[in-house]
């Protein structure tokens, strides 16, 4: 079985320092340690990840004019329909095509950072769009789970040159229920799968098993905190707040891992996953990007009929044969977060 994360899963439980939390499976510790992770550090996003997103204006710009030339060519393959029509058949030909040429058009980003991706969107489609037939109409949605994220990209100038014509909202984006079906022209999601929850599973002599971790902080670390129970539950209550009063220590949390055998029933799209899991080794780690799967189930709810669709970009592999490697890296802990292979 590989060592997913060498040099900070412990193996030796007797070699540990003091616990600062309990087993659970491993999904449940990744969404924990993200409200802490953007808790802290939300703010400092630019600095940590120099992405093509956050910190260039390339894929805005591409983002943008791919959507304006593909809006542009929708309507106008609408329109001479929509002139034809009449009376009832008018009302369900703009039902069928709603791009009549004043209908909005909303346009979402999940995990949106620091809001650089948006303001470059936004920039070019309103560069590009000399008809005035696509700008006018668009409305943008930010939407993060995190308010210092979501605080990060309100505060970004560039962004607010576009008005209202933006909206911040705080959610998961597998759970945006406030907006309708079918009410969405264009998804966008950036380097976010890899944080939404992940399992990792494994057969073994015909059992499912998940992997639980628990945490403990580097022993040359307690010294820095002598109210050591005021620290467990800071963190056990993602107490942001609380924590920026003591010293860093994401850096220098050590995971144990145990593996719990798990009941078919209790897994999502466990008829999918139960065939899937039988393509690869017994006691194989595998990643089960549930949160991802929740998230392209949401989308298909909101993206309307004729919408111009849904894109992301993230780190994985769609190959069976790295799947079965048992060197490959099932995730990474960058400055205390998990970032887990899309599978």
């Amino acid at each position: 079985m590989a060592d997913q994360v060498a040099e900070q899963v412990v193996e030796n439980e007797d070699a540990l320092p003091q616990l600062l939390g309990d087993f659970a499976p491993i999904d449940v510790w990744q969404q924990h340690m993200n409200t802490v992770f953007y808790g802290l550090r939300g703010e400092r996003l630019r600095e940590l990840y120099q992405t093509f997103a956050a910190a260039d204006y390339r894929l805005g710009y591409a983002l943008a004019a791919d959507y304006v030339e593909r809006a542009t060519q929708r309507r106008k393959l609408a329109l001479p329909v929509l002139s034809k029509a009449e009376g009832s058949e008018a009302q369900q030909s703009r039902r069928d095509h709603p791009d009549t040429g004043d209908a909005p058009l909303t346009v979402m980003e999940w995990g949106c950072g620091n809001g650089n991706l948006a303001a470059c969107f936004l920039d070019h489609v309103k560069a590009l769009d000399q008809d005035a037939t696509v700008y006018p109409r668009l409305s943008y949605v930010l939407v993060d789970a995190s308010e210092t994220v979501l605080a990060s990209a309100k505060a970004n100038a560039e962004l607010a040159r576009h008005g209202d014509r933006v909206q911040f909202v705080q959610a998961s984006v597998q759970k945006l229920q406030s907006y309708a079906d079918g009410s969405i022209d264009r998804i966008i999601c950036n380097e976010l799968w890899s944080e939404l929850p992940t399992k990792l599973l494994l057969r073994k002599a015909g059992d499912v098993m998940e992997e639980h971790i628990r945490p403990n902080l580097k022993e040359t670390r307690l010294a820095d905190f002598p109210d050591w129970s005021g620290l467990v539950q800071a963190f056990d209550q993602a107490d942001v707040a609380g924590l920026k009063r003591v010293p860093a220590f994401l850096e220098d949390i050590l995971w144990e891992r145990e593996y719990h055998k798990i009941e078919a029933k209790d897994l999502p799209f466990r008829r999918l996953l139960m065939d899937f899991l039988k393509l690869f080794d017994e006691e194989l780690l595998i990643p089960v990007n549930v949160g991802a799967a929740a998230s392209l189930k949401e989308a298909h709810r909101l993206l309307a009929p004729d919408a111009i669709g849904f894109s992301s970009f993230d780190a994985g592999t769609g190959d069976e044969a790295v799947l079965n490697d048992p060197e490959k890296p099932c995730y990474n802990l960058v400055g205390g977060q998990f970032s887990f292979m899309v599978n």
